[in-house]
């Protein structure tokens, strides 16, 4: 039995294959780029914020800080024409994530800004297909809409202070199509 293991030639797997996904930082970004990469979250967290609003266990939590946080945003995205986020979107891809001139953890930030942005508006969207009796005073769904925008408000502070110390973020999935988009050498 020890004779026939030894015969068996060593293949590569896609065990083997290690996939180090961020690029080593060998120093801290400048404190400027690490602020700026906490802007594009605003979009995100107050759109969760806004969704968290309409759950009714956030307003009492959120206290005082409800209309603050949600009330002077949405006045301005209604007087935004509805095509403008496919625009921001487009833009944003074309004018910064593609600039090989500013830094890869900057150019990573604004991608997983903008995919959690449309994770959420996936989940929203998908979720206005279920039946209408799933809408009419049902007590689960005020519980997942809850756990959905506390889970989403907290992956996105976790993603912004990720951005102000100097890290990546990792969340799964999202965090490898934004390191995987904003690096050039696997469009090459």
């Amino acid at each position: 039995m020890a004779g026939r293991n030894s015969l068996l030639v060593p293949r590569a797997s896609l065990m083997s294959f290690r996939f180090d996904p961020y690029p080593k930082m060998t120093e801290k970004p400048k404190w400027y780029w690490r602020t700026l990469s906490c802007v594009p979250y605003l979009l995100p967290l107050h759109e969760a914020i806004y969704m968290a609003e309409n759950s009714f266990h956030l307003p009492p939590l959120l206290g005082e800080y409800n209309e603050l946080l949600t009330q002077s945003f949405m006045d301005t995205i209604v007087l935004v024409p509805s095509w403008f986020f496919m625009v921001y979107f487009c833009a944003v891809s074309l004018f910064l994530i593609r600039r090989r001139e500013l830094p890869h953890f900057f150019r990573f930030h604004v991608l997983m800004a903008l995919l959690l942005d449309n994770v959420l508006q996936i989940i929203c969207t998908s979720c206005n297909w279920f039946p209408v009796f799933f809408f009419k005073g049902n007590r689960f769904l005020i519980h997942f809409w809850t756990g959905v925008a506390l889970a989403y408000i907290f992956t996105v502070l976790e993603c912004m202070r990720c951005a102000l110390y100097g890290a990546y973020a990792d969340v799964p999935s999202v965090a490898d199509a934004a390191y995987i988009h904003t690096t050039p050498e696997f469009f090459r």
